[in-house]
């Protein structure tokens, strides 16, 4: 399921040479609720930044993916 957010801050790291990120989210339902997901940087738009709209894919009430939302 895919839904679209916003980007509220992220905190970048490296583990054995490989880029992750902690990123912190809103959903439209919930705009005061800051939520938060750690994935790897082949999950997430390398250039995204707090502000920015993301299309968030969720699995099973998990973040799998998050994305730039243009158009949007």
């Amino acid at each position: 399921m895919d839904v679209i957010g916003t980007l509220e801050g992220r905190k970048d790291y490296t583990i054995h040479g490989e880029l992750y990120s902690q990123l912190y989210y809103s959903l439209p339902d919930d705009p005061e609720t800051i939520q938060q997901c750690r994935l790897p940087g082949d999950a997430f738009d390398n250039d995204l930044k707090p502000g920015d709209q993301v299309r968030i894919t969720f699995l099973l009430k998990t973040v799998m993916e998050m994305r730039r939302a243009d158009g949007e």
